[in-house]
């Protein structure tokens, strides 16, 4: 087994030198690491209501992906690193959550890491935004992903716009989602992604980029009645509570967080850490 992963991380360093003939990341003398949740991907079953949501709580659209001139992935901009992304619901589809993706300093020098790791992924390339990307299937099939910020990518581009006044909190600290065995999840991500185990919080297993305090990916049991746990730091109580209210929006508080469901059920929380 050993072998095989000194071997895949051989391919990796030869595939790589092909890619940076092609995309060369700014930040490539950097030491390779994670610095926080780039954005969360949803299936939705309602487009219009979504965004008409997210709007309410203060967070801009920048920009949009289609086909065939149909919509096929609305970005939701939480601040200049951070958003959420909005797939629409085929007929044949229920609303759902889809993946997590971190953002990376020197991707292409996380990416032999990872193989040696025993990670199995496609090589680093470029994705449809611009922006360099890492995607492959984790322990249960689904998808993982990291990317790195491209100057010229779309979401470069508006690095200092569409950043209202007005968002009801500007930093999302944490994703937690139900999973067939939340153990072994946090276990792949803490021996093959160099997470940190953050222990059990709330019946969920908390893990953590090394080195950054202000993020985590955390897994709750399948049987958990939660889809999806978005939860944003940096707000506080009162303040939150009225400004939702004045905007329409149905909220409740449990000890000091204040809670709120989007249209599909996922469940936001907003709290001062």
């Amino acid at each position: 087994m050993k072998k095989t992963f000194a071997s895949l991380a051989l391919l990796s360093a030869m595939l790589l030198s092909t890619l940076h003939a092609q995309v060369v990341s700014p930040s490539a003398t950097q030491k390779p690491a994670i610095v926080g949740i780039a954005h969360v991907a949803i299936r939705v079953a309602d487009l219009q209501a979504s965004r008409a949501f997210y709007e309410k709580l203060g967070f801009a659209q920048p920009f949009e992906i289609s086909k065939d001139g149909k919509v096929t992935e609305a970005f939701v901009k939480l601040n200049d690193r951070q958003y959420l992304e909005l797939y629409p619901a085929s007929a044949e589809q229920t609303a759902a959550f889809l993946h997590v993706c971190f953002e990376a300093v020197n991707l292409p020098g996380l990416y032999p890491i990872y193989t040696a790791n025993g990670v199995v992924a496609p090589p680093v390339r470029k994705a449809g935004a611009g922006n360099m990307l890492l995607a492959w299937r984790g322990p249960e099939g689904q998808t993982e992903e990291i990317t790195e910020y491209l100057p010229g990518s779309k979401h470069s581009n508006d690095f200092g716009q569409h950043l209202g006044t007005d968002r009801i909190a500007t930093h999302l600290a944490a994703a937690v989602v139900p999973m067939k065995d939340p153990a072994a999840t946090a276990a792949y991500f803490i021996q093959k992604m160099n997470f940190v185990d953050g222990g059990m919080r709330e019946g969920a297993h908390v893990t953590s980029p090394a080195d950054e305090k202000d993020s985590a990916f955390a897994f709750l049991p399948e049987s958990s009645p939660e889809k999806l746990v978005l939860v944003f730091t940096g707000v506080k109580e009162k303040k939150t509570l009225r400004k939702l209210k004045n905007r329409g929006v149905s909220a409740t508080v449990q000890e000091h967080r204040v809670l709120v469901r989007d249209p599909d059920g996922n469940l936001l929380v907003f709290t001062l850490r």
